[in-house]
């Protein structure tokens, strides 16, 4: 397939954004790995101090409320447990990246939507035993951090739009850039070495896919629909209100009441100042 003028200035334009430092890269994919022990998340952190100021600054917020405060990794992971720690590592890996590449404000939608997702995927992983469900949420929208890093006011000005749906908006990336956050989070993700978990999730978000959420794609999907749902937007969209989000059969779930997923998100986002 011959590539477009746009495709090509834009994979350029990629190309020479601030690669994740090695750190924060190792750190997101073990908060993906299932078999990654406490020694390798303790190992991980202390190889880097920013790191592990990053983590002792979450630990001792007042999410989690501890009387005694938290003082080394390992009392950090103790406390937390290896699961949450391993939620917060990707947190604190995208939020490294973010605040050194943008100013905040202007990220902010992107970040939103992304942390929404990845709180509940991870609930909705808990319900199926999937673990690393958080750090997919969180990381499946790469591509618009991309886009709107490559291709600055353009790419505000874009997104700002109202559309009817998400293949309208897709469309108009396409014709502006030559190629969609989806096309753009996985050239991402495979120059940086990501792992092909995440690479998958990015590039199929928003992939018409029938399924069950033991499966991890479409549960990401079922995540970024419900973000959406809860005002955590990625584009202003006039389908919302019909586009389907949870099977009947889990609508009633408590873990996944619209007011307890909210909370969680809102809490989420003030631990890490946003």
């Amino acid at each position: 397939m011959e590539l477009t003028a746009q495709h090509v200035a834009t994979s350029k334009r990629l190309s020479k954004l601030p690669h994740f430092q090695t750190s924060a890269l190792n750190l997101l994919t073990l908060s993906t790995d299932s078999d990654a022990a406490l020694p390798d998340i303790e190992r991980l952190f202390l190889s880097d101090p920013a790191l592990t100021a990053d983590l002792l600054l979450v630990a001792n917020s007042a999410e989690f409320g501890f009387r005694s405060r938290v003082e080394t990794v390992r009392h950090a992971i103790t406390l937390l447990g290896l699961e949450r720690v391993r939620a917060l590592a990707s947190t604190i890996a995208l939020q490294l990246y973010v605040h050194k590449a943008q100013p905040m404000k202007d990220l902010r939608g992107v970040w939103a939507h992304s942390v929404a997702s990845a709180v509940i995927a991870e609930s909705v992983g808990n319900m199926y035993g999937l673990p690393g469900m958080y750090a997919a949420g969180l990381i499946h929208d790469l591509g618009r951090l991309g886009l709107l890093l490559a291709g600055g006011d353009k790419y505000v000005d874009c997104m700002s739009k109202e559309f009817t749906d998400h293949a309208e908006a897709s469309a108009l990336e396409k014709t502006l850039f030559g190629m969609d956050h989806c096309e753009a989070g996985a050239f991402l993700a495979q120059t940086w070495g990501f792992p092909a978990s995440l690479i998958t999730h990015m590039a199929s978000h928003h992939e018409s896919r029938e399924g069950t959420l033991a499966d991890p794609r479409y549960l990401i999907q079922t995540a970024c629909r419900l973000a959406d749902s809860l005002g955590f937007l990625e584009v202003r969209r006039q389908d919302l209100a019909s586009a389907p989000v949870l099977p009947e059969r889990l609508r009633k779930r408590a873990e996944l009441a619209p007011e307890r997923l909210l909370d969680q998100v809102k809490s989420r986002m003030a631990t890490f100042g946003t």
